[in-house]
């Protein structure tokens, strides 16, 4: 069984493949458990992240305004950079990452207040 990352319309996925003979045609699988989430405030002051990857720049700091949309950190996977935009307003209060770090899908990066 090989596992492999898809990325569609932005959003990368988890893709396990198994080889089978044409004969047999049948492939058994395993429940997964999902892992539990980290509980996310409802107050929309958080930037998690949309993807797991390593942190390679960190464009703002703490007590730096940004816009809604503006590009606040890149995470490198699969030899791709993504920008991380910020879906709020706000300044920063947190930032619970740094250079080099590797984080998971929505994983909380940075607290705006």
């Amino acid at each position: 069984m090989k596992v492999y990352k898809v990325k569609v319309n932005g959003r990368v996925f988890e893709v396990e493949v198994e080889a089978v003979d044409e004969k047999a045609g049948h492939i058994e699988t395993a429940e997964k458990k999902e892992e539990p989430v980290k509980e996310v405030k409802a107050t929309g002051s958080e930037i998690l992240a949309p993807i797991a990857g390593k942190v390679t720049d960190i464009k703002v700091s703490v007590g730096d305004v940004v816009k809604e949309g503006q590009t606040v950190m890149i995470i490198e996977a699969m030899k791709l950079e993504n920008e991380i935009q910020s879906a709020y307003a706000g300044t920063v209060k947190q930032i619970l990452v740094k250079s080099g770090d590797d984080v998971r899908n929505k994983d909380v990066l940075i607290v705006l207040g």
